[in-house]
């Protein structure tokens, strides 16, 4: 059966020449991915890496933790999208080897067969992709500012061990399922004109739209009651669940709002009605067409919602929190501001980084409790300030759930080489660019101090605190207001870096699937095409019609994959409203990214419609010569 697959392979190379590219990328993802990982591993162990690069390392390890998570399941879904689709599109094939007395057995051992070999042939090609493309990614990361360390690229064979395994696993899950539904392909398949493709979905697929369906039920009803952390792991994780249900469930869904964005144009243009009745029949090649768009615009429109409201939950946070009226950034100063007959209280931040529970590097606030309290309102919701000296700690709201801690418990430390347990006194409200997530007082280390934060002398004048300052301090001297604009500005500049590496690779790869399945679902067209030619459509109107259903494709596409985002902001915006009751902040919607996502997927789906009718076209102009 190896033998027949391998001439199967070759008989039907076009077909799967989509799914050979779409492989490929996907196995350069996933070791591209795995060189980054082991980079950060292999640059830790050096001997003389400072605390500072220690620190961004472990942010670095987070940051390509999250891609990889990413990553994965794109390439995951992309490759068993396409295989499904080839699969899909050889059933009057199919009908025929069940005609001449292939077993349904058979036929899956087949296409399984075939599947393993174009598996081969792109985990080596995939391989040695993303070999070349490690050191680029490793240049990009300094270049573009992400980080300053000099990152040691590991063996090459590291991404080999992790991407090579994974490929051929990848291609053999997606074609297992279309496997499964091409065995039950029936002899008769082979005698018919109309390929005429079934709406109803399967049971998986039934399955996974129900699951799909609780956790948005169980979502909704639990919206105002979810933690600001709960809801961020909702973002990160429902996106990816709505995205396969959204898939399965695909000739059921995607083809019906495909129609709906036709519907404004099928009176006024004959592309656009001819465009909307080849989508509505051909159900299976729309949803395959349809969903790399969906994926990406549900992954990335949700982690930009996620990331840009988080600035603003930080931001409203800081403001809530901040009783000074006056922040200067240099510290070397605090001397003479606090001799200045205009300055009440000069609170001094102090951080020092700790290595913290397993290893993970921490700023630690060192915090005078007086002028904090004076300075950023400083306060306890949970246990008491008073008990905070010698081995003691006090943490954020949001650390209490990140490292799964409690009131009166431990938090283990390394001081100067020694091992220290400091027990939890205190829980203090969140503000994250006030203080970190853990302070303790100088009795027990000293930190370095980064900025100071002024209160006035009673009867004066915030306004005249601020010509104080500047005179002693120039430009560092700035309101309360103007800091926090700016630490939110950086934030969000901070955040544009990380998406740019989280989504990056994997955004890249999306357009590649794009493209790739677009050409497949043209190809695939290409008969109705030439059928609408025979019955006098200029080429014109046929290249329209080819833009149209390229464009209602991807507008379906981005409209279910657009609204999974919205559905996971507004569980954000839920979750961040409840935080700050009583001190309401601005949601900002980041919508030159979003609208830039959205225009690059219809763009390139456009354009890749383009090409195939000019290849199409210059194939007919040659047969006919």
């Amino acid at each position: 059966m190896f033998h027949v697959s391998r001439q199967s392979v070759r008989a039907s190379w076009p077909a799967y020449a989509g799914a050979f590219v779409a492989l490929t990328f996907g196995i350069a993802l996933i070791a591209v991915t795995a060189t980054l990982i082991g980079a950060v591993e292999t640059t830790g162990t050096r001997a003389g890496v400072s605390s500072a690069e220690r620190l961004q390392l472990d942010d670095l390890s987070s940051m390509f933790g999250v891609m990889s998570g990413v990553s994965l399941f794109m390439a995951i879904f992309v490759v068993a999208s396409t295989f499904g689709f080839v699969v899909a599109t050889r059933q009057r094939e199919l009908g025929l080897l069940r005609l001449i007395g292939a077993t349904p057995r058979q036929v899956r051992r087949l296409l399984l067969g075939e599947a393993a070999l174009v598996a081969l042939a792109a985990t080596v090609a995939g391989c040695l992709v993303g070999t070349a493309l490690g050191p680029v990614a490793l240049w990009a990361l300094r270049a573009i500012g992400v980080t300053s360390v000099h990152l040691v690229a590991p063996p090459a064979w590291i991404a080999w061990v992790s991407a090579a395994p994974s490929g051929v696993l990848v291609a053999l899950l997606g074609c297992r399922r279309a496997s499964k539904r091409a065995a039950k392909v029936p002899p008769t398949a082979a005698l018919r004109e109309a390929s005429l493709e079934r709406r109803r979905p399967g049971v998986p697929a039934i399955l996974t739209g129900a699951l799909t369906a609780a956790a948005m039920v169980g979502t909704l009803v639990l919206a105002g009651q979810l933690s600001l952390l709960a809801a961020v792991m909702v973002a990160v994780f429902l996106p990816a669940l709505m995205v396969a249900a959204l898939t399965s469930l695909g000739p059921l869904v995607v083809p019906p709002v495909a129609a709906l964005l036709a519907r404004p144009f099928v009176e006024r243009s004959v592309a656009a009605r001819l465009a909307a009745g080849e989508l509505r029949t051909a159900v299976r090649t729309t949803s395959s067409v349809a969903a790399p768009v969906t994926a990406i615009a549900a992954m990335a429109g949700s982690l930009l919602l996620t990331l840009s409201f988080t600035v603003d939950w930080s931001s409203g946070q800081d403001r809530a929190q901040f009783a000074a009226p006056v922040v200067v950034t240099d510290p070397s100063v605090a001397a003479r501001l606090a001799a200045d007959p205009a300055v009440g209280v000069v609170d001094v931040r102090r951080t020092v980084s700790l290595p913290v529970g397993d290893g993970d590097t921490e700023d630690v606030d060192v915090v005078d409790l007086a002028t904090a309290a004076a300075a950023r309102r400083l306060r306890a919701d949970d246990g008491s300030l008073a008990d905070l000296h010698g081995r003691t700690v006090a943490v954020a709201h949001t650390y209490l759930t990140d490292a799964g801690v409690h009131l009166g418990g431990k938090v283990t430390t390394r001081i100067d080489g020694k091992r220290v347990r400091l027990r939890i006194v205190a829980v203090v409200p969140d503000a994250p660019d006030l203080y970190g997530n853990l302070l303790v007082t100088p009795g027990l280390v000293t930190g370095a101090p980064t900025q100071l934060f002024l209160t006035p002398r009673s009867g004066v004048s915030d306004h005249r605190l601020l010509r104080a300052a500047q005179a002693l301090a120039g430009g560092a001297a700035m309101t309360r207001d103007a800091w926090i604009d700016g630490v939110t500005a950086d934030a969000r500049r901070a955040n544009n870096l990380g998406l740019l590496v989280v989504l990056g690779p994997a955004g890249l790869y999306a357009g590649i699937a794009i493209v790739n399945a677009t050409l497949i679902g043209a190809a695939q067209r290409r008969r109705q095409l030439r059928l609408v030619g025979l019955l006098g459509a200029t080429p014109d109107q046929v290249r329209r019609t080819a833009l149209w259903q390229a464009g209602l494709t991807t507008g379906a596409g981005l409209l279910l994959g657009g609204t999974t985002a919205g559905y996971v902001g507004w569980l954000m915006r839920q979750a961040i409203t409840r935080d700050l009751a009583g001190h309401p902040a601005a949601m900002t919607i980041p919508w030159l990214p979003l609208l830039g996502v959205a225009g690059t997927c219809v763009g390139l789906a456009l354009v890749a419609a383009l090409a195939a009718v000019g290849v199409r076209r210059r194939a007919n102009a040659h047969s006919v010569a």
